[in-house]
């Protein structure tokens, strides 16, 4: 009876672990912390500054870009081009539904398009400057006539701008720039916090189009200080590093326990800006001088692993890079450069952010090196931006070491905002820079009839920003990202992003991914027997063992 009972108690333990382990393979990750340096408001497509990445996980775009980093259909199921190139056709999937349960149908993407449109937004209204009508034909379709054909339109705004839920957004009050409340949007996961101290919680939305995401729930800690970053990670306190590491930190990070690296080609750069509108800049000929005494070799080699910006400020791995050299230009007749400006310089630098704060002590030991005098000063983001004019104060610096955004790699005609003339690039084009041949030359980019012209118009571009030099590109780093693997592994890299986005958490890994350690205190994700087999492994014996003892008891009592 003994025997009956434990066998019946040992089978109801079975029978619990087997549907608990089973609840549990609905993600292959229940809790995912990654952390981010700042809060950045309730990321709707209008309050965010930095987390882009977070947004895109909460809100869709038409397209998405593959591993590749190539635009491919997501909230769209085809996109098609009239022969003249000038009307798109796109056909939505069916079944979408915002996190309220309401449908997304099309007239949410004319909705989206006429609001970004007449709404400024500095990433995505001067993605709409070709746009001349967009239209809901049907339940499911949109049309869109534009003024000229756009080659670039795929990638920018079809894979970059979300597109907003018209119920929510209509009829905002002036001055509101987004809808009251938790954002809310049909990607998959819905935030569930948004919290200045704690940070953000974003959970699962199992209603998604596409099937649940791989991981039930992503907690995003704000840890503002990079140090204090790799030391949770290496502590079990965060589960990956969403932003790109120096390769010390990738070094050191790398060689833990259970810490797993992505690496590929990171469309973010790094350039030196300068001011144009005043001081020792205003001339050309400094400005030429201070190219000339860049070795952008030895920065490299003092912030590897990177990509020198040879050719300016597209990625050389981008399908718009025209593979050309693009040498700095001495002042006419000059190899001394003596047009080096003689007051002091100060090089302006982000402080939280390493390898940029390492790019402008690079820079300013060059200009020593070439007789200027200049100073590397550190400033918060904040007052960097201020110092720059990029939150619309008056500009007030000499040179400052800026990020070369990665959108302008996946479409040059994102140059245009960092620039061209246009009032809405404003709050981009940092250093000033006005030219009537620059934007000449972008409305050929924009309107260029196949991929070869327009090839050739952003090489243009690009050697005319070399001979004006507004600005220098200097490197594009490699982009590294570490993780834990134990918790969850199936992280896909992004040419030119990286790793956290929406294919991460509906794609397997790559295979060439960097095999991580493995975490002596965690089991490897990969180990042959799960957990359900290990239980169910001492379940069965625990079994056997009564029957066993049973049966020799029985064998007792007959003796």
């Amino acid at each position: 009876m003994r025997c009956a009972i434990a066998a019946f108690a040992a089978a109801a333990l079975l029978n619990g672990l087997i549907a608990a382990q089973s609840q549990a393979q609905d993600f292959a990750a229940q809790r995912l912390r990654l952390p981010f340096p700042a809060y950045d408001g309730t990321l709707t497509p209008y309050t965010f500054a930095l987390g882009y990445p977070l947004v895109t996980l909460i809100y869709d775009t038409l397209l998405l870009r593959d591993a590749e980093g190539v635009p491919r259909p997501w909230l769209a199921r085809s996109v098609t081009r009239s022969r003249a190139g000038r009307r798109l056709t796109i056909r939505l999937r069916d079944g979408v539904r915002w996190h309220d349960g309401r449908p997304l149908t099309a007239a949410d993407v004319a909705f989206t398009f006429g609001f970004v449109a007449t709404h400024e937004q500095p990433r995505f209204t001067p993605q709409l400057g070709a746009v001349e009508r967009v239209r809901a034909t049907d339940r499911l379709t949109v049309t869109i006539d534009l003024r000229h054909p756009s080659l670039g339109f795929d990638d920018q705004p079809l894979a970059d701008m979300p597109i907003l839920p018209r119920h929510r957004w209509q009829g905002l009050p002036a001055g509101r720039l987004a809808p009251a409340g938790r954002a809310l949007g049909s990607g998959p996961y819905r935030l569930v916090l948004s919290d200045r101290r704690r940070g953000y919680v974003l959970r699962a939305n199992r209603g998604y189009f596409r099937g649940p995401p791989r991981v039930g729930e992503i907690r995003v800690p704000i840890v503002g200080d990079a140090e204090q970053t790799y030391d949770d990670l290496r502590d079990r306190r965060i589960d990956m590093v969403p932003l790109s590491l120096p390769e010390q930190a990738a070094t050191e990070l790398g060689s833990r326990l259970g810490i797993g690296l992505r690496r590929g080609p990171s469309y973010t750069g790094t350039a030196l800006a300068l001011n144009v509108r005043s001081g020792p800049f205003r001339r050309a000929a400094a400005r030429r001088a201070v190219a000339a005494a860049l070795s952008l070799d030895r920065i490299v080699r003092n912030v590897a692993p990177a990509v020198a910006a040879e050719e300016g400020f597209i990625h050389p791995a981008s399908r718009w890079s025209a593979g050309v050299a693009l040498a700095p230009a001495l002042p006419a007749g000059d190899t001394t450069s003596p047009a080096l400006p003689r007051a002091a310089l100060r090089v302006l630098a982000p402080r939280n952010d390493p390898l940029r704060l390492e790019a402008g002590r690079q820079v300013v030991l060059a200009l020593r090196r070439a007789g200027a005098r200049a100073t590397l000063v550190a400033l918060s983001r904040r007052r960097l931006e201020r110092a720059v004019g990029a939150d619309g104060s008056r500009p007030r610096f000499d040179a400052a070491i800026q990020t070369i955004p990665a959108l302008v790699s996946y479409d040059p005609d994102y140059l245009t905002q960092l620039f061209g003339s246009d009032a809405r690039g404003a709050a981009l084009n940092v250093s000033g820079y006005r030219s009537a041949a620059f934007d000449a030359l972008a409305r050929r980019v924009a309107s260029a009839p196949d991929p070869e012209q327009r090839r050739r118009a952003t090489l243009a571009q690009l050697r005319l920003l070399a001979r004006d030099a507004p600005a220098i590109p200097l490197f594009f780093a490699q982009g590294t990202f570490a993780y834990r693997a134990a918790v969850y592994h199936d992280w896909v890299f992004v040419a030119g992003t990286g790793i956290l986005h929406k294919r991460s958490f509906f794609a397997a890994a790559p295979a060439a991914a960097d095999p991580p350690a493995p975490d002596v205190a965690l089991a490897r994700p990969d180990s042959g027997l799960s957990v359900l087999d290990i239980l169910s492994i001492v379940a069965l014996g625990a079994v056997a063992v009564l029957a066993a003892s049973a049966l020799l008891r029985r064998r007792r009592h007959r003796r």
